[in-house]
């Protein structure tokens, strides 16, 4: 989100929403303008070359500047929507290059890996390179690109990928084995491209004094009134004016509009000792609509446990999202004698199996969040992918041998690129090869055509994931949030990053389905989630994950065989509990084991 910088930048902040203004043609035109500045300055900073360093912040800047310059002199645009546009494509392209860099480390660390399922002969995929590749080296090569990977750090493997790329040799690799790491580095070159800014994007822009027709005193205006009439949790209709896209132009007219139920929701959350204040303006612009929102901040709230009594616990799963229960406390929590969260997986499962937790803790409620139907829906748009994967592929197959005809017939170099103008025929070529020459011209190109009609539908696919997952997520975070509030409870959750099904469980859909549950999964989730608790002020504790899910804490049994699928078992006496809620349960009761000894008395 637009924060921006400043003196807020250690206070929490949230998004307010301040209405929807009229898309008028001036906002329509600095929008378009921002898309084509935002892409040449991208352009301009994005390194040509996977193998390239990636360079520090105050490089990107001296060459982004220098275009800024160039810009604002040539008129393109109002200054301050150019250093705008300068810090969007700074942020994004320094994201991707690095992205680019792990990718391609990544892939030749793991060179040896292979797909779960064969290719279509029966031979054995290597996932990390291009289809082609599997079946172009043999056992040997691949065990020689995994040790020399295994040698090399990151800067290492870098600076050895740009001696490849500048046409080097190594003398320790035949020529198989260097012209895979060229089609390694060329299929990362290919993923990883610079940023791009088109039509459908939505751009957002944080609006401070500079952008606003009257500086400061105008900004500061409409915050205190805005600000004012949230305290009040009352509407309010104010106009303002932004800075033009050209300098010293008339200003766009802009509406702030804060309707009765958004302003009643954030006021029914005021507290006192932590207020909010307006600090700021974002203005979202797509393609049809604009979204104007505002920028509460808060102090953060001291984690005052003397006064809890219950527990919200959670365990993050897959099949059931979240699991939760509320357990109440036999008196409030005293922090002195909490346990250290801070161990590890030997010291999670001596901790677990030298304390117990006895009926003193009384489970007052249980919620389960089935996700069935969030992974039906993620494993169909997995298929899809998967079907586009495959077709790109064989596209790219077809395009290279394609390529390497066209420039046999003109008698070139197979590697060189083909260019969009149909080639004049050689002299000495026949009728019928010039003729085959100028379809595969034609088909070459057609083809390239289809493949970015396939990857923009891919890039659809993945869009509507995002959003699948932002709004389920969301959902579930508020459901956990109310839980809490009703009870005025500390929230209890696993430190857990990753979530995936095994390959070797029936219910395994492939590694695009995991993927897609992954990527960015939990990390949604859970900055979602604990950022509305933090919000709120409700105090939250983060336990190790290790044998939650395995454990008896009636008597410290620590043992992966008493859960099998969604049904735990305790080896002692055979009672059986739904295992993710066994789990939450624990999870809600680690901070409260006691020895075995005290509660073998208490019990007495």
């Amino acid at each position: 989100m637009a924060y921006g910088k400043g003196q807020t930048k250690d206070l929490l902040k949230r998004m307010a929403d301040l209405g929807r203004p009229h898309m008028s043609a001036d906002l329509t035109n600095l929008r378009t303008r921002c898309l084509d500045v935002t892409g040449q300055m991208a352009r301009a900073g994005f390194t040509a070359h996977v193998s390239d360093p990636v360079p520090d912040g105050k490089a990107l800047d001296a060459v982004m500047l220098r275009l800024q310059k160039q810009l604002t002199d040539c008129g393109a645009m109002n200054n301050i929507w150019i250093e705008k546009c300068r810090l969007l494509a700074k942020s994004a392209i320094m994201e991707q290059m690095k992205r680019r860099q792990r990718n391609l480390f990544g892939r030749f660390r793991h060179i040896d890996a292979t797909g779960d399922r064969p290719l279509p002969d029966g031979t054995t995929r290597l996932i990390n390179l291009p289809e082609d590749w599997s079946y172009r080296l043999d056992a040997e090569d691949v065990a020689v690109l995994k040790t020399l990977a295994e040698t090399m750090d990151f800067r290492e493997a870098m600076g050895f990928f740009g001696q490849i790329h500048a046409g080097e040799k190594p003398a320790h690799l035949t020529n198989a084995q260097r012209d895979a790491l060229i089609a390694l580095m060329d299929q990362v070159q290919e993923r990883f491209q610079c940023p791009v800014w088109d039509p459908e994007a939505v751009i957002q822009l944080h609006l401070d004094y500079r952008c606003i027709k009257g500086a400061k005193r105008a900004l500061t205006s409409a915050l205190e009134e805005v600000g004012g009439r949230l305290d009040q949790g009352r509407p309010v209709a104010r106009q303002i004016a932004l800075a033009s896209h050209i300098a010293r132009g008339a200003g766009i007219s802009l509406e702030i509009r804060l309707v009765r139920c958004v302003a009643r929701n954030i006021h029914e959350h005021q507290d006192p000792d932590r207020p909010y204040r307006m600090t700021g303006l974002a203005l979202e612009l797509g393609p049809e609509v604009a979204q104007l929102r505002g920028i509460l901040a808060r102090p953060k709230a001291t984690m005052d446990l003397s006064e809890i009594t219950h527990v919200v616990a959670e365990d993050f799963g897959l099949v059931n999202t979240s699991s939760l229960v509320v357990l109440e406390l036999p008196g409030s929590i005293d922090p002195e004698v909490l346990p250290t969260t801070n161990k590890t997986k030997a010291q999670s499962r001596k901790y677990l199996s030298d304390n117990v937790s006895g009926a003193d803790i009384r489970l007052v409620e249980s919620l389960q969040l089935s996700g069935r139907n969030f992974l039906a829906r993620i494993n169909e748009m997995a298929v899809t992918v998967d079907q586009l994967r495959s077709e790109i592929d064989l596209n790219y197959n077809r395009l290279d041998r394609i390529r390497r005809e066209i420039n046999r017939l003109l008698g070139r170099d197979p590697r060189d690129m083909v260019e969009e103008i149909a080639p004049a025929a050689p002299r000495g070529l026949n009728t019928a090869d010039t003729d085959r020459l100028m379809r595969m011209h034609r088909r070459f190109f057609r083809l390239i055509g289809g493949i970015g009609k396939m990857k923009a539908r891919r890039r659809g696919i993945y869009r509507s994931l995002a959003g699948l997952k932002k709004s389920w997520f969301g959902h579930i975070a508020n459901i956990r949030m109310r839980l809490a509030s009703k009870y005025r409870a500390l929230v209890v959750s696993e430190k857990l990053d990753y979530l995936a099904i095994p390959t070797d469980e029936t219910g395994y859909k492939g590694r695009t389905f995991n993927r897609m549950i992954n990527n960015g999964a939990r990390a949604q989730y859970t900055s979602r989630a604990d950022n509305k608790l933090d919000w709120r002020g409700i105090p939250q504790i983060k336990i190790p994950a290790f044998y939650t899910s395995c454990t008896d804490w009636r008597n410290g049994h620590v043992d992966k065989a008493q859960r099998r699928g969604e049904v735990f078992t305790a080896a002692v006496d055979r009672e059986r509990w739904h295992a993710d809620l066994h789990a939450a349960e624990m999870i809600g009761r680690w901070l409260f084991l006691r020895p075995r000894n005290t509660v073998a008395q208490a019990a007495a």
